[in-house]
């Protein structure tokens, strides 16, 4: 029984000190990743970034909040309240009107609001489950130039 504690405690060892061959502080990683108060641009720059990327006044405006939600007009958006299981069939002594309103199995789910996105898509060039735009420091930048300020 003793050498299985010695052989555990020999293996826990090893993987605490792997673990910490890896370990990278949070003050080492400080160096690389620019704190929020030092990314500034200029609306030029902006407007160039806009440019490089592609990016479209929707797409500024889907990152504002100004576009519609992508599932507007949808049995998900309003006041009912839907009901997803595996077969679209309620629990058992669950009522309507009570515990749900809709209730659908959980590929009709994924159809509307697939079927949603790409109506979105058509109407505004914008995909909202990838979006172009995050937000830093009050500054809507490109996705692949926030990936260069976090990653480089």
């Amino acid at each position: 029984m003793n050498k299985i504690w010695v052989a555990a405690i020999a293996v826990f060892v090893c993987i605490i000190g792997i673990l910490g061959l890896n370990y990278t502080s949070p003050e080492e990683m400080a160096g690389d990743i620019p704190h929020s108060t030092d990314v500034s641009y200029t609306d030029a720059e902006l407007q160039e970034l806009y440019e490089k990327y592609d990016i479209t006044e929707n797409d500024l405006k889907f990152a504002r909040g100004e576009l519609p939600h992508y599932l507007e007009g949808t049995v998900f958006h309003g006041n009912l309240s839907v009901l997803v299981t595996e077969t679209g069939e309620p629990p058992e002594g669950s009522k309507e009107g009570v515990d749900y309103d809709v209730v659908m199995s959980e590929p009709e789910m994924s159809r509307i609001m697939e079927e949603a996105r790409e109506a979105y898509i058509e109407k505004y060039g914008v995909d909202p489950a990838n979006p172009k735009l995050d937000e830093v420091n009050g500054y809507l930048i490109p996705t692949q130039e926030v990936r260069k300020l976090v990653f480089f």
